[in-house]
Parts: C-alpha cells; sequence; structure tokens
C-alpha cells in the first residue's frame, strides 16, 4: 500500500518499482539502492519507489536470482560461442571462489590477480550478463504489474470517496429538511 500511496502518476510510480526489482538481479549487492535511484532517474520514475523495489531481492530470494542469473548467463554466453572454458560450476567450485575472493579482497592470501580474474570470469559475467536479461524481464514485468495495481487502487479509492460524498450530502440534505 506504500508505493500505491505515492504521490505522482502511475507510470511514476510504476518505472520506479520496476527499476528497484531489475537492480535486484545484478550482482552488485550493496549497490542496489543506489543502481535502482539511477535507474529510476534514467527512466523518469519515482525514486522512493525505486528503493522499496529493492526489497524484492533480499536473503530469501537472492539465492534463486542468482541461480537463475548464472544458468541463464552461462547459457547467453554459450550461445554465442563464447566462455568454451565456463563451465557450471559445483556447490564446492563456488565456495572455494567465494573464498578465494575473500582472501583477495582482505590480502590475506596468495592470490594473484590473474587467478582472481579467472574466478570472477567464470561467476561474475555470466551472473552479471543473466542479471541483465532477468532484470529487465523482471522490470517488464514489475512495472505492469504495478501499473494495474496503483490504476485499481486509485479507481476504487476515488469510488469510495465518490460514494462518501454522495452519502454525506444526501444526510446534510435529510437535515435540512427536518
Amino acid at each position: 500500500q506504500r508505493i500505491i500511496r505515492l504521490p505522482g502518476s502511475q507510470a511514476f510510480i510504476a518505472s520506479g518499482f520496476a527499476a528497484g526489482v531489475a537492480a535486484s538481479f545484478t550482482p552488485f549487492l550493496g549497490l542496489h539502492f543506489i543502481l535502482a535511484a539511477a535507474l529510476a532517474m534514467l527512466f523518469r520514475g519515482n525514486v522512493l519507489a525505486s528503493a522499496i523495489g529493492t526489497f524484492f531481492g533480499n536473503p530469501w530470494t537472492f539465492i534463486f536470482i542468482w541461480l537463475a542469473d548464472y544458468k541463464v548467463g552461462l547459457a547467453i554466453i554459450h550461445s554465442l560461442g563464447y566462455g568454451a572454458g565456463l563451465h557450471v560450476l559445483s556447490i564446492d567450485e563456488v565456495i572455494g571462489i567465494m573464498n578465494s575472493a575473500w582472501q583477495f579482497v582482505s590480502f590475506s592470501g596468495t592470490m594473484s590477480w590473474a587467478e582472481m580474474s579467472r574466478d570472477l570470469e567464470q561467476v561474475f559475467m555470466p551472473l552479471l550478463i543473466g542479471g541483465t536479461v532477468l532484470g529487465a524481464v523482471a522490470g517488464v514485468v514489475s512495472f505492469l504489474i504495478t501499473l494495474w495495481a496503483v490504476k485499481g487502487w486509485r479507481l476504487h479509492r476515488a469510488r469510495r470517496l465518490e460514494k462518501a460524498a454522495a452519502r454525506a450530502a444526501l444526510t446534510r440534505k435529510d437535515n435540512a429538511a427536518r
């Protein structure tokens, strides 16, 4: 209801919310609010609605989003004839890459930049490509659903206010007749 009650046109609110949902599909964890706000401004949407839309990506949904991003991204890379060395990772390989990345970032390991870039290519590129594609699809779907919901709510509210005004006018008319 917070989204529905935001000021502005239905498209303004829906495009902001869609920007937030789309940003949730990117692998840039920690930057989703900033990316969503930038997308909302680019698509002339409500920035507050974009912040609310980023909650689509949360600890319960991120694993599913990232798995879908990875598989779609890898499929796209392979369908274009690239990434012959890229393969679907096992959970142990993913954990190993995450540990290596943490050691690299914290300067606590002996990993070279060449090794780290190979691991990033294996994971980050499919996530980025898949996240872009799925984010665009999710953005369009969430735009349409939000647009429909905001229009419906505002129409419902206008009718309710109309009925209340008619009842109040009738009550005043009855009171004046007495």
